[in-house]
């Protein structure tokens, strides 16, 4: 069913907005004037986007900042969840879309409820399943950046 990516990516904003007010974080978004049509499961989007935000926040300390950019062109739509948080070292980040593995970084923050490390898997297999793709570019102490790629719907 094709939806205007707009709205749910809004709705993520939002969603993630309290996290960040509570954690000292600021929530910014850029998307574009246009309407953004794509032909998903809205339900299953809105889980994909909401779990990079809710960890984009998680792992960002107080005084940073989580930027969500919407995009679209060739027929692609394009999100990025880029952050200043603590980043992922380079020997994790070929393992960071496998079930069940946690960076150690991820397992020894403390005060966190700890995950049960399926959230980013479900989240390419949610990408995949819409034929998209999702990537990883982090540094460590510099941040993290999630780049979601989907078909945009065709055009009438």
């Amino acid at each position: 069913e094709p939806v205007d990516l707009r709205e749910i990516v809004e709705e993520a904003r939002e969603t993630g907005e309290l996290l960040a007010e509570q954690a000292g974080v600021q929530m910014e978004l850029a998307t574009p004037p246009e309407p953004v049509i794509v032909p998903v499961d809205a339900s299953r989007i809105r889980q994909l986007i909401l779990n990079l935000v809710t960890n984009a926040v998680k792992y960002t300390p107080s005084g940073g900042s989580v930027r969500m950019q919407l995009g679209q062109s060739d027929g692609r739509v394009t999100l990025t969840v880029a952050d200043t948080g603590i980043g992922i070292a380079a020997g994790d980040l070929p393992h960071i879309f496998d079930r069940f593995w946690r960076a150690d970084s991820a397992r020894t923050r403390t005060g966190e409820r700890p995950g049960a490390g399926l959230g980013l898997a479900i989240c390419k297999w949610i990408a995949e399943a819409h034929g998209g793709t999702i990537e990883v570019q982090s540094r460590p102490g510099r941040g993290t950046t999630f780049t979601v790629t989907l078909p945009a719907a065709a055009a009438t």
